[in-house]
């Protein structure tokens, strides 16, 4: 499974964004059987947009063949889409990108299932 995760950094050390729309990378890790098979860093170029930017980078997002998210709280346009779309989303800790691949490997992250709410249930 393809996931995505907001990044202020280029590595699995570096701290999850707060940020979706505006984050300024996005890792994209393959998961096989909770281990990271592949990893790529994508720039956000959505990062530095005037308006939109939630609605692009979750169309990028999805573009990359990705099926969940992990951020800490994508916008009501960026959620639709996502929701659309089929890929799930997941609120971030705020601790590394690493970090938060074991959590979801666990099932320790709470999905979001509504905009702007983030109030869900724990991914079981």
């Amino acid at each position: 499974m393809k996931i995505a995760i907001a990044s202020s950094g280029t590595d699995l050390g570096s701290e999850v964004s707060r940020f979706f729309g505006r984050a300024p990378y996005f890792m994209i890790v393959e998961m096989k059987k909770g281990n990271i098979e592949s990893s790529e860093v994508i720039e956000n170029p959505s990062a530095s947009a005037s308006g939109g930017a939630g609605i692009r980078t979750a169309q990028i997002i999805a573009n990359n063949g990705v099926k969940a998210v992990i951020a800490s709280s994508p916008g009501p346009n960026a959620f639709e889409v996502l929701n659309e779309l089929g890929i799930k989303i997941y609120r971030a800790t705020g601790t590394s990108v690493e970090e938060n691949l074991k959590l979801f490997t666990e099932g320790n992250l709470e999905e979001i299932r509504s905009p702007g709410s983030g109030r869900g249930r724990r991914r079981r």
